[in-house]
């Protein structure tokens, strides 16, 4: 994929762009004024709608500069509506989004959609691995479990 289409919803709406032309992402940014109380969630309108192709996806990622986080954070192909960042303020002060201030970066990447097929638990640990269950999340449970 060497073009993305992007279409302006509203006139006043920035088309995303890339800081340095290798840049992974698109940086996106506010069509409006918007303020996200400490500790809550909020929407911020880009005022675009992108045009994924089939065998790709959007994924919506914080910019490293960022004290903020990204929620919902998937544009599937075919959806043409307006991107909508879903933005967590963890901190104790609200956070301030200006028309045209940068919310978040959009990365395009080609995808696998395998069919799901159904196996039973005994076929599954037929393949077992050397690795099994063991891991990072898996541990943090385990932990989170016993204390």
């Amino acid at each position: 994929m060497q073009l993305i289409r992007i279409a302006r919803l509203r006139e006043d709406a920035r088309l995303p762009t890339r800081k340095h032309p290798e840049d992974a992402g698109l940086d996106l940014y506010a069509v409006e004024r918007i303020e996200i109380p400490p500790h809550c969630f909020g929407i911020v309108p880009t005022g675009i709608s992108v045009e994924i192709l089939p065998g790709f996806v959007g994924l919506l990622k914080p910019k490293g500069r960022s004290n903020h986080l990204l929620g919902a954070g998937v544009v599937d192909a075919g959806y043409q509506g307006e991107i909508l960042v879903k933005v967590a303020n963890p901190t104790d002060e609200p956070l301030v989004f200006e028309a045209g201030d940068a919310v978040g970066q959009l990365l395009i990447l080609p995808i696998l959609t395998p069919q799901v097929e159904e196996i039973s638990v005994e076929e599954f640990k037929q393949n077992a691995t050397a690795r099994g269950a063991s891991g990072g999340i898996v541990e943090q449970k385990r932990r989170q479990s016993v204390g």
